[in-house]
């Protein structure tokens, strides 16, 4: 294992729990009534989890039978990937949050 490596390892790994944690909020939701809310949260996570996956594809698995000096194409196609992916899942949890905190109407209840 290269030492240089670890603490990228170590992110991964743990941005990888967060986003398990965050999924299971969102399945938690769904049980609990709060559909859109829940969906909203899942996807957002999703979202949120392409970042480290596009990562370690495109520079781990790419670049490494990859004989050529420029990586420019490499580093943007990460970028335009990573990138719409973090700012979808930024909006999908905020939407999420506003959902969530909007108070819950009974269906036999008429609003005023």
């Amino acid at each position: 294992m290269d030492p240089y490596r670890l603490p990228y390892d170590i992110r991964d790994a743990l941005l990888c729990l967060v986003f398990l944690v965050g999924i299971g909020a969102g399945v938690f939701a769904i049980i609990r009534k709060r559909q859109m809310a829940g969906l909203l949260t899942v996807a957002g996570f999703l979202l949120f989890s392409v970042d480290p996956i596009a990562e370690m594809v495109i520079f781990r698995v790419i670049t490494s039978g990859y004989t050529g000096d420029n990586f420019d194409v490499l580093n943007w196609s990460y970028v335009c990937i990573s990138t719409p992916a973090m700012l979808l899942g930024v909006v999908a949890l905020i939407a999420a949050l506003f959902i969530a905190a909007r108070p819950q109407t009974s269906e036999g209840a008429s609003a005023l």
